[in-house]
């Protein structure tokens, strides 16, 4: 993804297209494994020498808090972040620690009225194919 499609989301939602944002929204759409913060903070370091920790996680909360991103809280209290922001559920495998995507069915939601569902986690784990 280009940093130009990039801007040009930014400015559909009306969301400030800083470099930081920019960066790790980049790195998270070309890199779909699921990384922490550290391994971000790492990856956009080599290009942007100047970025702090605490800026690269900034930024993934102001991501999130968009909708861009989301956050996956699935390993011990570890958080991964994930740049498809489309539904789809994870699963983790206990044994190599990867996650993975799975598509998610939501037509039962439909069937909940009165309820406004902000967020949607469905998590599994076991062990992948490599794995067992």
């Amino acid at each position: 993804m280009t940093e130009q499609k990039i801007v040009e989301i930014f400015k559909e939602r009306n969301f400030r297209a800083t470099p930081q944002r920019i960066a790790v929204y980049k790195y998270l759409r070309e890199h779909p494994t699921h990384p922490d913060v550290d391994e971000i903070y790492k990856a956009v370091l080599a290009d942007n020498p100047a970025f702090s920790r605490t800026t690269v996680y900034n930024s993934l909360q102001a991501l999130e808090k968009e909708g861009l991103i989301q956050s996956v809280k699935i390993d011990s209290g570890k958080i991964h972040y994930d740049g498809d922001y489309k539904l789809h559920g994870h699963f983790l495998c206990e044994k190599c620690k990867r996650i993975f995507d799975f598509e998610v069915d939501d037509s039962f939601c439909k069937g909940i009225d009165g309820f406004e569902i902000k967020k949607r986690d469905v998590y599994y784990s076991g062990l992948c194919p490599e794995c067992k």
